[in-house]
C-alpha cells in the first residue's frame, strides 16, 4: 500500500507491520486498538511502529484508517491491559471498506462526518494526508488531502444535538436550537476556509457538512460570495454520498 503522510510518499504492508511488531510490548489501549498477530496494541504505537515515524505527526484517525486498509482487525478497548497476556476485552468496530466504519451511530458528529468524506476521497484516488483529531478539539485544518494533481483543505462540521454531551448533564436540553447553533457552526466553518485560501496557497477550500436542510439553506444563501471566494460546500450523507454546486473528488 502507498499512500501519503506529512507530504512524504510511503509504502506500507502487513508483514512490515506484523514484523516491526514482533517483540514489541503493547502499551494500554486506552480507545481503539489494532490486533496484530493475536496481540492488540494502540493504534498510534503500531502505525509509528510500523511507518517509523514519531507518533506526535499524525492522528489517531489516520493510523487507524491506514491499519484498516490493511486488513488488521481494529478494536475499542474497554479495559487496559497490564502485559501482553492481558488483552483488553475488545468489540469489533470495522472492516476494511465500509464507509463509516469506526463512526457507527456517532452520525452526525464531527468526527464521523470527518471519517467518511476521508473515505470518500480515497475511493476517488486522494491521498487523506492530515486529519485533526476533532474529539479534542485539536487545532488546525479538519482535513488535507492530495493527488497528483490536486490539493485540498476542509473544515468539517457535524450537526449539533438537542441534548448535551456532558454526563454531568445528560438528558439536559440546551438553550439553543440546534438550527441555530448550526448556523453559527457554517459561519464558523465559512471563516475558517477563507482563512485556508490564505494559509494553504493553491489548495481548493472546502466546507463539508451532514446533509441537512438547514446547511442545504445556508449554503444556498451564501453562493455568491463563495463562488466569488471559490469556497465550495459539500454536503455529506452517512453513506458516503454527496452533494454540491460545483466541487468533485
Amino acid at each position: 500500500m502507498r499512500f501519503v503522510l506529512n507530504g512524504v510518499a510511503r509504502d506500507l504492508d502487513a508483514e512490515t507491520v506484523i514484523t516491526r511488531l514482533r517483540q514489541v510490548v503493547p502499551e494500554p489501549v486506552r480507545e481503539h486498538g489494532v490486533r496484530v498477530s493475536g496481540i492488540v496494541f494502540p493504534v498510534k504505537q503500531a502505525f509509528e511502529r510500523a511507518v517509523r515515524v514519531p507518533r506526535a505527526e499524525f492522528t489517531s484517525h489516520i493510523a487507524l484508517r491506514h491499519l484498516r486498509t490493511l486488513g488488521f482487525e481494529i478494536v475499542s478497548s474497554t479495559a487496559r491491559p497490564s502485559s501482553p497476556d492481558q488483552q483488553p476485552s475488545v468489540a469489533l468496530l470495522g472492516g476494511t471498506s465500509t464507509p463509516l466504519a469506526n463512526a457507527g451511530s456517532r452520525w452526525p458528529w464531527e468526527g464521523a462526518v470527518q471519517q467518511v468524506f476521508a473515505d470518500l476521497l480515497e475511493r476517488h484516488g486522494w491521498s487523506v494526508t492530515a486529519m485533526a483529531d476533532t474529539a479534542t478539539k485539536a487545532r488546525g485544518v479538519d482535513l488535507l488531502a492530495e493527488t497528483d494533481t490536486r490539493r485540498l483543505g476542509a473544515e468539517v462540521k457535524g450537526w449539533p444535538s438537542d441534548t448535551y454531551a456532558d454526563p454531568r448533564r445528560a438528558g439536559e436540553t440546551k438553550r439553543t436550537q440546534p438550527s441555530t447553533q448550526a448556523g453559527h457552526w457554517f459561519s464558523q466553518a465559512l471563516c475558517k476556509a477563507m482563512l485556508l485560501l490564505d494559509s494553504h496557497p493553491g489548495r481548493e477550500s472546502l466546507m463539508v457538512l451532514p446533509a441537512h436542510d438547514r446547511y442545504r439553506d445556508l449554503a444556498t444563501r451564501t453562493r455568491t460570495g463563495r463562488c466569488a471566494a471559490n469556497i465550495h460546500v459539500v454536503l455529506l450523507d452517512r453513506d458516503g454520498t454527496y452533494a454540491s454546486e460545483w466541487w468533485k473528488p
